[in-house]
């Protein structure tokens, strides 16, 4: 088979999903109901007013919404189509003069920014497992923010019992167990690697403090499993109310389809 015409830019895979993405994930029940339960630990970690740097913002959501709350947002995507729809979002937002949206790969942040300084650090669903090196990256973003500085990431988990059960009962065992992979998954040309929470916490440091680790997902089920909630606001509601109860248990956080870690910029790095 010929690979011609084949993109096989890092980018690539996500650009196909830019005009789709919030109608499949952003706009539906699980995503609404996860997104919120993430806004709500956002809330408790950073104070308005500052300057957020938000790595993989994708179609802009979590950039809007902090930025109606008083923040200044400079939010970073490798996909050059998901910052076309997330700047087409902001220009119809009552707070768009607080946003900022640049095409920069993660791995290029520390050179993209040089000199700028940040009050916090955000990335949503998943963003960070499709870096190859995460001590790198916790050395370059750590460059960016001032001391003290909390980072709040939302990571796909490497142990998840929804996948395993929602692909083993439909005859795809590839599926069901990818994350188990030492050499992380392929995905539409990438790498997407499934660290653990000990994994994550033993690459922020010695830059960042870990403060809290929390599972997202460990009772709502992936939205590939979740369509069926659009259908039913009950079910949706009482295991929207088992999530939240199940953030008071970090050793959830490993049995989770995302999980939630929580840190401080060291004082000195």
């Amino acid at each position: 088979m010929s690979n011609a015409g084949i993109d096989r830019r890092p980018s690539a895979a996500f650009d196909t999903m830019a005009r789709s993405y919030d109608a499949s994930f952003t706009h539906t029940s699980v995503g609404m109901a996860l997104r919120e339960i993430v806004w709500s630990r956002a809330d408790q970690v950073f104070n308005a007013p500052g300057h957020l740097l938000e790595l993989g913002c994708g179609t802009g959501e979590d950039a809007m919404r902090f930025g109606t709350g008083g923040f200044k947002v400079t939010a970073t995507d490798a996909s050059p189509l998901m910052i076309d729809v997330a700047r087409t979002k902001a220009r119809t937002a009552q707070a768009a003069d607080n946003l900022e949206f640049n095409c920069v790969p993660m791995e290029h942040v520390a050179t993209a920014f040089q000199g700028r300084q940040f009050d916090g650090l955000f990335s949503n669903f998943g963003a960070i497992n499709c870096v190859a090196n995460l001590r790198a990256l916790s050395a370059d973003v750590a460059a960016l923010l001032v001391p003290g500085a909390p980072l709040l990431w939302v990571v796909m988990g490497r142990h998840v019992p929804w996948e395993w059960f929602w692909y083993l009962a439909r005859g795809k065992p590839g599926k069901a167990l990818r994350r188990l992979r030492t050499d992380g998954a392929q995905w539409r040309g990438l790498t997407i690697c499934y660290p653990t929470p000990a994994a994550i916490a033993a690459a922020l440091a010695p830059d960042f403090a870990v403060t809290r680790i929390s599972p997202l997902g460990c009772v709502l089920p992936p939205s590939y499993a979740a369509e069926w909630l659009d259908r039913s606001p009950r079910a949706l509601a009482a295991l929207s109310r088992m999530e939240r109860a199940a953030q008071r248990s970090r050793r959830l956080a490993n049995w989770s389809d995302h999980y939630i870690v929580e840190a401080r910029r060291a004082a000195c790095v």
